[in-house]
C-alpha cells in the first residue's frame, strides 16, 4: 500500500504572481489547510530574480506556513519534450530502455541536462512515454535560491503535467473524449490536450499580456495556436485520429478570465469552456473557508498548478516525473564510490602502520604481527581485482568523455538554429523534416537541411528570404518545390526543400 505524507506544498512561481499550496491528509480525506497568492512587482524583473523570492518568503509567512519542503514546477516553454511509443517490454528493462530513448532524443549529452521519464497509459499494450530535459544548471540554481530562503525543492515538476494532475484528480473530464486544457498566463500558454490517459502537451508564447496589448487581435492569435496545435495532434494519430473532434475545453490562469477569450473559444470549437476549480474535490479547511467565495471568486483557477504539485506525495497522481530525481541517483552513486575509495585508503593505511610497529617490535612479536598482516593482505588480495576493474573502467570512461566534450559544442549550435527558425518561421509554413551535420572541428563545416509544407509559394519565398536575412546562416538555397495534394484536406499545397551553411560563432 502507498505510504502518503500528511502534509505537502505546492509553490508555482509565474511571471507575475507566485501561488502557494499546502495540502494536509487526514484518512482518505485531502484538506486545503492553506493558500496564498502574491503579485509580482513589474520591477521585479521575472521569476528568477532575488526579489520574488524574498516575495515567496513573505508569502510564506503572511499565511503562516511553516513548513520548509515544496514541490515546484518548470514552466513549459523552458522544458524539451518528447514523446515516444514502446514495444512491448519487460519491467526490468524499462529503465534502461528509456534511458536509451532519452540519449537519441535529447539534443545535449545527459550529464548537462536533469530528466526524467514516465509511463502515459499503463493499461495499454502498446504503451507511450513522455520524456522531459533541461539544463541541469537552471534546476540547481532554482535549488540554490530555495534553500537561500531556507526552502528545500523535494520535486521538479511540469507545470502542464502539474496542471493535468489537477484535472484528473477533480474528475473534470470524460476520459474517453478528445480534450484540452489551456492554462494562460502571462507571457505564455501551455496547452494539454488529454484522451483516454493520455496526453500531448505545447507551450507557445501568445498570452495575457499579448491579448492585453493587440486585443481583438491577440484573442485570434491564441485561438490559431490552439488550433494548429489540435490539427498536428490529430494528424500524428494517423488514421486512428481521422474523424474525431474536440470535445471539452477546460480554462487556467489568469489570462482565461480576459474579455473575449472565453465567447471566441466557445464559438471556435463548439463547446463551451470551462474554468477549473482545482479546489473541488478538496476539504477546506475553516481557517481558510472565509478567504473562498465558491460561487464568484473565479480567481483560484489560478491555483490549478499549484494545487497539481501540492498532490505530489500526498495523493496517487496520473503523471510523476521528477527533475531531482536523476540528479540523486547520481549524487548517492558517487557517495558511495566515495566511500569505497576512503575506504581504500584506510586499508591501505592500516597496512602501512602494521609494518611500521613490525619493524619496532622483537623478533617473535613481529612474527605474531606478520601473521595479522598477512590476513590482512588475503583480504587486501580479494578486492585487489575490483580495484583494478574500477581504474580500468575509469580510464575508458576519461576517454568517452573527451569524446562527448568535444561533441557538446558542435550539439548546442542546433538548439540556437532551431530556436531562430521557430521565430521567423511565417503561419502558413510547417517544417516537416529537419537534418544537419556538423564538424568536430572549431571551424569545421555546419549544414543544415530543411524540408515542409507551404500553402503558397510565397509563403515558401517569405521564409528562404527571412533565413537568408539571419546573420546565423549563409549560402540559403532552395533545394525543390512541388504542389500537391494533401491526402487529408484535399487542398493543394507545396512541398519544399531548402539548404544552408550555418554560422558557427568562434
Amino acid at each position: 500500500m502507498h505510504k502518503f505524507n500528511k502534509t505537502s506544498i505546492g509553490l508555482d512561481i509565474g511571471t507575475h504572481s507566485v501561488k502557494v499550496v499546502e495540502l494536509k491528509r487526514e484518512g482518505d480525506n485531502i484538506i486545503l489547510n492553506k493558500f496564498g497568492i502574491k503579485n509580482i512587482p513589474d520591477s521585479s524583473g521575472g521569476g528568477g530574480d532575488k526579489a520574488v523570492f524574498q516575495l515567496i518568503s513573505q508569502l510564506f509567512s503572511e499565511n503562516n506556513i511553516k513548513g520548509r519542503n515544496v514541490n515546484i514546477c518548470v514552466r513549459g516553454q523552458f522544458v524539451f519534450v518528447r514523446f515516444v511509443k514502446l514495444l512491448q517490454i519487460k519491467e526490468g528493462k524499462l529503465k534502461q530502455t528509456m534511458k536509451f530513448e532519452a540519449q537519441n532524443q535529447i539534443p545535449f549529452p545527459l550529464n548537462e541536462v536533469a530528466w526524467d521519464w514516465a509511463l502515459l497509459d499503463k493499461n495499454k499494450a502498446a504503451k507511450r512515454a513522455v520524456i522531459v530535459a533541461i539544463k541541469k544548471n537552471l534546476v540547481e540554481e532554482m535549488v540554490s535560491r530555495l534553500k537561500n530562503i531556507k526552502l528545500s525543492a523535494v520535486s521538479i515538476d511540469v507545470s502542464p503535467m502539474s496542471l493535468y494532475n489537477c484535472m484528473d484528480f477533480n474528475e473534470d473530464y470524460d476520459e474517453g473524449r478528445h480534450g484540452i486544457i489551456l492554462d494562460i498566463g502571462a507571457k505564455a500558454t501551455d496547452l494539454v490536450i488529454f484522451n483516454k490517459g493520455d496526453i500531448w502537451i505545447r507551450s507557445f508564447p501568445i498570452a495575457g499580456e499579448r491579448i492585453a496589448e493587440v486585443k481583438e487581435q491577440g484573442v485570434e492569435e491564441l485561438i490559431s495556436e490552439v488550433e494548429r496545435s489540435i490539427e498536428y495532434y490529430f494528424m500524428q494519430g494517423g488514421e486512428e485520429s481521422q474523424g474525431q473532434k474536440l470535445d471539452k475545453v477546460i480554462l487556467s490562469g489568469g489570462g482565461s478570465m480576459i474579455e473575449n477569450v472565453q465567447s471566441r473559444l466557445a464559438v471556435k470549437f463548439n463547446t463551451e469552456p470551462k474554468i477549473i476549480d482545482p479546489f473541488r474535490k478538496l476539504k477546506i479547511s475553516k481557517d481558510v473557508l472565509s478567504n473562498i467565495d465558491m460561487d464568484k471568486d473565479k480567481a483560484r483557477n489560478q491555483f490549478a498548478v499549484a494545487v497539481g504539485l501540492a498532490l505530489r506525495g500526498i495523493s496517487e497522481v496520473k503523471i510523476e516525473v521528477d527533475f531531482l530525481r536523476e540528479i540523486r541517483s547520481e549524487r548517492y552513486n558517487s557517495q558511495q564510490k566515495s566511500l569505497y575509495t576512503r575506504l581504500s585508503a584506510v586499508l591501505v593505511l592500516l597496512i602501512v602502520l602494521s609494518a611500521s610497529i613490525f619493524m619496532k617490535q622483537s623478533y617473535s612479536i613481529k612474527r605474531l604481527k606478520l601473521d595479522k598482516i598477512e590476513e590482512m593482505l588475503d583480504i587486501y588480495k580479494v578486492y585487489e581485482p575490483k580495484i583494478k576493474e574500477i581504474k580500468y573502467t575509469e580510464d575508458i570512461l576519461k576517454e568517452k568523455v573527451n569524446v562527448l566534450y568535444q561533441l557538446a559544442g558542435s550539439r548546442a549550435i542546433w538548439l540556437d538554429c532551431f530556436k531562430i527558425i521557430s521565430e521567423i518561421l511565417p503561419k502558413e509554413v510547417w517544417i516537416t523534416d529537419v537534418s544537419g551535420i556538423v564538424s568536430l572541428e572549431k571551424s569545421g563545416l555546419a549544414r543544415l537541411d530543411l524540408a515542409g509544407k507551404a500553402l503558397s509559394y510565397q509563403s515558401v519565398n517569405n521564409f528562404v528570404s527571412a533565413l537568408k536575412s539571419s546573420p546565423t546562416f549563409k549560402d540559403v538555397k532552395p533545394i525543390s518545390s512541388s504542389i500537391e495534394t494533401d491526402e487529408n484536406t484535399r487542398e493543394e499545397i507545396v512541398r519544399f526543400s531548402i539548404t544552408m551553411d550555418v554560422v558557427r560563432s568562434e
